[in-house]
Formats: C-alpha cells, sequence, structure tokens
C-alpha cells in the first residue's frame, strides 16, 4: 500500500489583542477581552472571575465570534461559545513565574454544506490546556520598570458526536516579550500554530506577529498584581 501524501501549508498571519480587567470587589472581577486575526477569527469574550486565593482564580462567561471557513477567509460563520477556566500561578524560584490553565470551550457554529453556510449550529466541546513561563529581563531597565519575556504553549483538544477521527483542533506556542506603561502592560512576538484541516492528511502552519495590550482597572496599590493575571488571556 502506498503511503499518503501528506500536504502542508505555511501562512503568515497578524494576531491583535486588546484585553481588560474591571476590579469590582476583592474577590470578584469584570472579563473583557476581543481579538483579530484578518482571514482567520475575530472574538469578543466576556466573564466574571472568582478570585478564589492568590494562586487561583476561576472565570465564567460567553463569547462571540465569527470565522472564515474552508471555502472562504471572510468571517462570514456565527459561532456562540459560552465557556470557563480555572487558572494557576506560583512562583518557580526567584525569577520566574508559572501559570497554568485550563479552559473549556463550549461551541456553537454555524452550519456548513458543501460551499454554504446554512441553517442551523453544529455544536462540539473542547478543552484547553495551557502552560506559560515567564521571567523579567534583569538589566534592561526601561524608564522605571523591567520588561519581561514569557514562553507559552498550548494544546486544544475536540470532543463530540461529530469527532470521529483527528481530536486535535490546534496547537499553539508563542514567544513574547512585555512591558508594563502605569495600568497598561505591551506585549510582542511571534505565535506559531499548527493547525489540522477537515480535508485529510491537510495541515496548517500559521506563524505570526503578534501584539496585546492588556488594561487594568483599579486601585494603583492592586494594579500590578492584577495585570499579572492579565497576561494569559487569549482565545
Amino acid at each position: 500500500m502506498w503511503a499518503q501524501t501528506k500536504t502542508h501549508i505555511n501562512r503568515l498571519q497578524f494576531w491583535g489583542g486588546y484585553i481588560s480587567s474591571v476590579r469590582i470587589h476583592t474577590k470578584l472581577s469584570l472579563w473583557n477581552d476581543a481579538h483579530y486575526v484578518p482571514q482567520s477569527f475575530f472574538i469578543g469574550r466576556h466573564g466574571l472571575s472568582v478570585h478564589l486565593n492568590k494562586q487561583m482564580t476561576f472565570t465564567g462567561g460567553y463569547a462571540w465570534l465569527f470565522l472564515a471557513t474552508p471555502f472562504s477567509n471572510k468571517l462570514m460563520r456565527a459561532e456562540h461559545r459560552p465557556w470557563s477556566q480555572l487558572v494557576f500561578n506560583f512562583p518557580m524560584g526567584q525569577k520566574y513565574q508559572v501559570h497554568h490553565r485550563i479552559r473549556y470551550d463550549a461551541r456553537f457554529r454555524q452550519n456548513i454544506l458543501d460551499e454554504a453556510i446554512v441553517t442551523g449550529y453544529g455544536f462540539n466541546h473542547r478543552v484547553r490546556f495551557m502552560t506559560s513561563i515567564r521571567r523579567p529581563l534583569k538589566g534592561f531597565t526601561l524608564g522605571k520598570k523591567i520588561p519581561f519575556i514569557s514562553l507559552a504553549n498550548e494544546v486544544l483538544l475536540n470532543f463530540g458526536k461529530k469527532v470521529f477521527t483527528n481530536h486535535l483542533d490546534q496547537n499553539r506556542t508563542w514567544l513574547m516579550v512585555g512591558y508594563e506603561i502605569n495600568n497598561v502592560t505591551f506585549q510582542v512576538g511571534y505565535m506559531y500554530r499548527f493547525v489540522p484541516t477537515s480535508v485529510l492528511y491537510t495541515y496548517n502552519h500559521f506563524h505570526g506577529i503578534t501584539l496585546w495590550v492588556s488594561q487594568v482597572f483599579t486601585t494603583p496599590k492592586k494594579r500590578e498584581k492584577y495585570l499579572e493575571e492579565l497576561l494569559h488571556r487569549e482565545p
């Protein structure tokens, strides 16, 4: 039997994101973020975070999206996504900060038939596992703040009645450099996304320049702590 030929498609992209948090109580904050990747997706996500302790935060909410399709790069396919997550963070030595995140997405996406969007929504579950490590770049002080570098990886897995063979939705790896100015943190870097397609043995490899802006609305004394929590929000 002949071996099946695999097709690998490499693409460049830009990922822009704005993330904000509004502290409304010692234990509660409002979560809002928006991300845009041309010819791929737009997402607006909202939720309520419960800060269980210094190392653990639970968040639940709703997201709405417009997606590209297998037959068009236009963002024409709607998705509704209730979601929840649990984030753990802890220091590792004196230089490193480690974050683990488990996120669940309930995905309701418009149905597709041939090369058209049709009536109704399909549903599947998705579970996501992310780990990130952050380190300050001491010796590279800019103004009054020290920039930092972060490395992260996330695996996204699909489950549901219509998911038969490949449960891997995608894998993301990114390397970012960040800097904080008052209540805003800027992160810029590179993200690699490996995405299997609906066509058997065909895979997309996305190479992207990424810019994320995070902002915290709270008292100045608590701002630095909450900015740390914002650095791990993406779709």
